[in-house]
């Protein structure tokens, strides 16, 4: 069976749609607490990630930095299966990631260093480069959810999904540059 990894800082009707597609489809989803809350108190069945790892540690600030979840993207040969079985690793196949609002924040006249390092995600962007990497569907953006939707609507051909794949990948990888992209930008003006 498929396994998805949902994590959304935003608990909104995006990531319901999103999880009741993939459970419709016969996918297990795994999420972090607060995204497991939201889908359960919606009828969704989700496993906690930190079923998988353990508890978040560091006031919540690493939950989904584990091997087990980059191991279970990464895999890519029948070795590294093979390897994932005896070490009792799940393979992940989808995540969906929301990233905190980090632009929202470096915008706010209020903000400080200290809020700003609140709200940079570093396990989010991780997740999507993980999952690009290992060429798993990385979501990034809400709007994907209806091309996920139109590849589940054709029986998700597997000769469709490499292509899917890559382009899930390519804007994820552009979602976590812009990411950083806005960190690096008022952290150069915090030193000027």
């Amino acid at each position: 069976m498929k396994a998805a990894l949902l994590t959304s800082y935003a608990k909104d009707e995006p990531l319901l749609r999103l999880a009741k597609i993939l459970a419709k489809n016969g996918w297990n989803i795994l999420g972090s607490a607060g995204t497991v809350s939201f889908l359960k108190e919606n009828g969704v069945p989700c496993k906690d990630v930190a079923d998988i790892v353990g508890p978040p540690i560091l006031g919540h600030r690493v939950v989904t930095l584990s091997r087990e979840i980059y191991a279970g993207l990464l895999a890519a040969t029948k070795e590294d299966f093979a390897e994932l079985e005896r070490l009792h690793i799940s393979n992940i196949d989808l995540v969906y990631v929301n990233l905190y609002p980090l632009e929202k924040e470096t915008q706010n006249p209020q903000a400080t260093p200290e809020s700003v390092l609140e709200k940079t995600d570093i396990g989010g962007p991780t997740l999507l480069r993980a999952a690009a990497k290992g060429r798993r569907l990385a979501l990034s953006n809400p709007s994907q959810i209806d091309v996920l939707e139109a590849w589940f609507a054709k029986g998700s051909p597997e000769a469709e999904r490499e292509q899917l794949a890559l382009q899930f990948a390519t804007e994820a990888e552009r979602r976590v540059a812009d990411y950083v992209s806005v960190s690096a930008d008022y952290w150069e003006k915090k030193t000027v």
